[in-house]
């Protein structure tokens, strides 16, 4: 399996001061054009299926897609979130639990999706607290292991539009400490990063390629 890990396009938080970031946001203009680029560099590829996570950031990405995917699976994971999970507020001010978008919701952003069914109306996150950092390494233990088990070491082509944080989390997990991710540096908006799986072992390819936007359209420093 070639495995394509792709950072959502800007999103409204990305661009926001960490005060006045919202549960969900949806992504700016700016992002429209990043992922506009991403489409148009992904024609060049043979997709035969698309993961992406139930933010309202990641589902508009990959729309924004589609013309470059073909024929592409299309598939709404409940558990390649965001690190933390969907919730409102501060660490200084305090946090709480969001409902994240329904059903319904998620199904508007990606109609073609076929969406995990423990995905209900009342929302993916249903207004559970926010994710501890071990929690998010369990889960992101889980991801890998979902991805190896689902497509396995097929000549398989899967792009997955996720979030910057737990990439870095998959990684470290998938790369076995040879490499550690928190030295990598930003993840930037649409960057690319492609892992190969061989039945056993993950391998690194390339990361954080962004040779799909012109440099004007580089964003996504983390903070």
């Amino acid at each position: 399996m070639q495995l394509f890990l792709i950072r959502h396009a800007e999103s409204e938080n990305n661009a926001r001061p960490p005060y006045q970031r919202v549960e969900d946001p949806s992504i700016t203009a700016i992002g429209r054009l990043q992922a506009d680029s991403l489409s148009r560099w992904i024609r060049s590829l043979r997709t035969d299926f698309l993961v992406t996570s139930p933010f309202r950031r990641t589902l508009q990405t990959s729309r924004l897609m589609l013309d470059g995917l073909g024929s592409a699976e299309l598939m709404v994971w409940h558990d390649v979130f965001e690190c933390g999970g969907c919730y409102a507020g501060h660490p200084d001010v305090g946090v709480r639990g969001c409902p994240g978008l329904g059903r319904s919701s998620i199904q508007g952003e990606l109609p073609l999706a076929r969406v995990d069914d423990s995905i209900s109306e009342e929302g993916w996150w249903v207004n559970r607290e926010k994710e501890t950092d071990q929690e998010t390494e369990t889960r992101a233990t889980a991801v890998v292991r979902r991805f190896a088990e689902t497509f396995g070491d097929r000549n398989t082509s899967v792009v997955a539009v996720l979030h910057a944080d737990l990439i870095r989390v998959m990684l470290s997990g998938m790369l076995h400490g040879v490499a550690d991710p928190k030295q990598f540096g930003p993840l930037r908006n649409t960057g690319i990063t492609k892992v190969d799986f061989d039945g056993n072992n993950w391998r690194l390819d390339w990361l954080n390629s962004v040779s799909h936007l012109p440099p004007r359209l580089i964003t996504g420093i983390e903070w």
